[in-house]
């Protein structure tokens, strides 16, 4: 595969003069960290697996002696549903030794967008686990495989539940394939990593990241935080999400240090690895914080090794800040997208001040604007959209040429659709959004999506989806509904069965259903989600509202789903 990626020439000679950009590819930083501390431990994950980087390397090399054998060629997708298990970084690091491009997909996708995502991207192998959170992938593996036509094979990684008979194991692969000798040479230009996001528009797009996107914002990041091959990186957030792939997994192994990884985020599993492994920090979105702070009122732990907590991916209260600071915890706030992988961070150096009230300022090499609808820079402390250019910026949308040039100007601007605050030394603060997203716990939720599977619904004539505030994850998803007959009646449980059937992702399920005779619009016919949005903050500041109550024609009924 051979994508249409932006490169600017004068940019990409800029960035090479400055030293942002090289010639060493991931690839090289790994052989380098394996040569230095080949007895170190480069990976732990939940379940007891520990590697050093010499295991790791080993194992990857057989796994990269198949990729290319089973005709894996330069710049071929790899696509890897796998948790947070080591058998993710072995993956990665085949991919990289065989030149392969690694496509991380979300555990959580399921059929319908998983067969987008592999049908995008051309994969030619998937990696798929024999079953995690209640869910048999098999099943699914064996229908995609029938379906895409690029796939050629699926590998299944088998943690605790063993395959059946028939499917090919990665331990299979690992016992009998001979090792890769040499790793293929690729161009710290080429494309490395597709990840996919979803934003305004009602499908994902894939976001094209070169090696040298993925090791100037490590190593620009690495350098206001003080990391080094020292840290213990405990990564509770999905590997194959921007924070997890970048923070988690890269990061680490760029530094020569240890990656801790969660498969399913808990408190207590949380702290325990913090307290077992001497973690020196770790990096989520405010519900990790959240929810590590209150399972420590229930009982003590050692977090004495840990130097910070890095927040982001959702918005965190000022109050959350303090609280964690008073436990112990000291969250640093960070800000930035799959496009622009955090790009501003609080340094540990910064006052309480900034670290409480902002998201941070530019890390070196980073340039960050605010500016208005027609992209003219806006003057300090006025409400703008964010936009960010520099060596880190992703290089395009996966055969999206249109929205790539929508996001990404011929300049280098990477134009977030987020709203935002400047002060006079360069630090800002989000304060909301253009685009029509909902962020769940750091999940972004495209509602054009949610209301898009509300409309197929028979009972459903118009749907709108807003985001509701909740404490924990931020926000959760509230659907306003309006049914065909006025004796109809739709429930919050009749929802979940109905996205249930359709193979939706659970985080994109609405927990709150409101029934309304008809959306609020503007003259030009455009619903007034704003109007929504303040009707359903109003409804769960005064918790006025019940099931069945009716107000007028209208008849809202709410609830929560499990």
């Amino acid at each position: 595969m051979q994508p249409d990626m932006r490169i600017h020439a004068d940019r990409k000679q800029e960035y090479r003069r400055k030293g942002y950009w090289g010639d060493a590819t991931l690839a090289d930083y790994w052989n380098m960290s394996v040569l230095a501390v080949p007895e170190k431990t480069a990976v732990v994950d939940q379940q007891g697996c520990r590697l050093t980087y010499a295991e790791l390397d080993a194992r990857a090399a057989r796994l990269a002696g198949w990729l290319c054998r089973s005709g894996i060629e330069p710049g071929d997708v790899v696509s890897v549903q796998v948790p947070g298990w080591s058998e993710f970084t072995i993956i990665y690091v085949a991919c990289l030794k065989a030149g392969a491009v690694i496509n991380p997909v979300l555990p959580n996708l399921r059929h319908d967008d998983l067969g987008f995502v592999l049908r995008k991207c051309e994969s030619k192998i998937l990696f798929v686990p024999t079953f995690f959170r209640k869910c048999d992938y098999l099943p699914m593996a064996q229908s995609v495989l029938n379906e895409i036509p690029s796939l050629q094979q699926i590998v299944v990684v088998e943690k605790d539940v063993p395959a059946p008979d028939g499917w090919l194991t990665l331990d299979h692969v690992l016992e009998q394939s001979d090792p890769l000798r040499e790793t293929r040479r690729r161009s710290a230009d080429d494309l490395a990593s597709l990840l996919f996001t979803s934003g305004t528009e009602s499908f994902p797009k894939g976001v094209m990241h070169t090696h040298n996107n993925i090791i100037s914002g490590i190593k620009s990041f690495a350098a206001v935080l003080h990391l080094t091959g020292n840290d213990i990186m405990l990564m509770p957030a999905p590997v194959a999400h921007a924070t997890g792939f970048h923070h988690g997994v890269t990061t680490p192994f760029m530094l020569g240090g240890t990656s801790v990884l969660l498969d399913r985020f808990k408190p207590d599993a949380a702290l325990s690895l913090i307290e077992q492994e001497k973690c020196t920090y770790t990096m989520g979105a405010t519900p990790v914080v959240h929810d590590m702070l209150c399972e420590m009122q229930q009982r003590p732990y050692d977090i004495s090794s840990l130097r910070f907590v890095l927040c982001g991916g959702a918005p965190s209260t000022q109050k959350i800040r303090k609280d964690a600071w008073d436990k112990g915890f000291r969250v640093i706030s960070v800000y930035g997208s799959t496009e622009s992988v955090p790009h501003t961070v609080s340094s540990p150096e910064d006052t309480l001040d900034k670290i409480f009230m902002s998201d941070g300022r530019a890390v070196s090499g980073v340039e960050t604007r605010v500016v208005d609808d027609k992209h003219r820079t806006l003057p300090f402390h006025t409400e703008g959209e964010e936009a960010s250019r520099g060596p880190n910026v992703f290089v395009g949308y996966l055969k999206e040429p249109e929205l790539t040039a929508k996001a990404l100007d011929d300049d280098g601007w990477y134009y977030s659709g987020d709203l935002c605050l400047m002060d006079e030394d360069g630090y800002i603060k989000i304060t909301g959004r253009k685009k029509d997203v909902i962020i769940r716990g750091g999940e972004n939720i495209s509602s054009t999506e949610v209301e898009g599977i509300l409309l197929d619904h028979p009972k459903v004539r118009e749907a709108a989806a807003v985001a509701m505030p909740d404490p924990r994850l931020g926000e959760r998803t509230c659907a306003y509904v309006c049914l065909k007959n006025a004796t109809d009646t739709l429930t919050l449980e009749d929802v979940v069965t109905f996205f249930t059937e359709r193979h939706v992702a659970k985080f994109k399920f609405p927990e709150r259903v409101e029934i309304i005779g008809s959306l609020p619009r503007n003259p030009a016919g455009k619903v007034c989600k704003s109007s929504l949005r303040d009707d359903i903050r109003r409804k769960m500041g005064t918790g006025d509202i019940h099931d069945g109550e009716k107000n007028g024609k209208t008849i809202r009924l709410h609830g929560k789903a499990s």
